[in-house]
């Protein structure tokens, strides 16, 4: 339990630094959303002008912005890649740390084994991400309802939020594995936050292209795609199942590179 709070101490800052980041992107991006409601602007109209592939990568394709759970629902693609970016930092940094730092022999040392330091680091990352994904669940709660006039949308946020916690959590484990396996811990966090955009890529292609459909396989982003959540009041099980079983095979794939990790000292 010292390493996990220790661990909760050392990202305390770090997790306030993007709670304050999550509230300000919220405030600027109601606030546009509010400025177009008061100017009588039609904002599917401005957004329907623009070239498809633009619609696609932005994340307002095949959603009524008009209305304010349609902005939501495409605000939650930017605040899953935000989420997404601070889960893999998180999950590569919390591990390849302790090798930059040259603190791992002095961990090494203490009476607890490998397979305890690693649990109770991915326990502190789960924490911090879970509160992350609640400050940002409280925050549209709070905000939303300042800027629009319409009817509640708190279940509609509700829904939607454990779309954003699967992808934290697949990309939590991504840079938590990486960093178990890489020689060189610096390049964990880089090699990881790839994989986040190279996914994010794909999903952009995928909602471009009708005829790449196969690689949404490929990608977190379309298992937990908003607009689709949004739309069909539903998430597809056999995304979370696989999710699930992935993140069981990403925890024991970790366990085992960690347990057979030659530490750069």
């Amino acid at each position: 339990m010292n390493i996990y709070l220790k661990e909760l101490r050392d990202y305390r800052k770090s997790l306030i630094f993007w709670s304050l980041a999550i509230v300000a992107f919220l405030l600027s991006a109601m606030s546009k959303y509010q400025g177009y409601a008061k100017s009588g602007t039609s904002i599917n109209d401005f957004v329907s002008s623009m070239p498809a592939g633009i619609g696609a990568v932005l994340g307002f394709k095949g959603l009524d912005l008009q209305s304010a759970g349609g902005f939501f629902a495409m605000c939650v693609l930017y605040l899953a890649v935000m989420l997404g970016v601070h889960a893999v930092l998180l999950g590569s940094g919390i591990i390849s740390k302790e090798e930059t730092d040259k603190t791992i022999e002095f961990l090494c040392t203490k009476p607890a084994s490998r397979t305890h330091i690693l649990f109770f680091k991915l326990l502190a990352a789960l924490t911090a991400i879970m509160i992350l994904n609640l400050v940002t669940l409280v925050s549209s709660i709070v905000t939303l309802p300042l800027f629009s006039e319409g009817p509640s949308i708190n279940g509609d946020i509700l829904f939607l939020m454990p779309s954003v916690f699967f992808i934290q959590l697949w990309f939590l484990l991504i840079g938590f594995l990486f960093a178990t396996v890489a020689r060189r811990p610096r390049w964990a966090g880089m090699t990881s936050a790839s994989v986040l955009l190279a996914t994010f890529i794909i999903s952009a292609v995928v909602d471009i292209s009708g005829k790449v459909s196969f690689l949404k396989y490929a990608t977190p982003f379309k298992y937990f795609d908003a607009k689709t959540i949004y739309a069909e009041h539903a998430y597809d099980i056999w995304y979370i199942v696989f999710t699930l079983v992935a993140a069981a095979i990403m925890i024991a794939g970790s366990r085992y590179a960690y347990q057979k990790k030659d530490f750069s000292v």
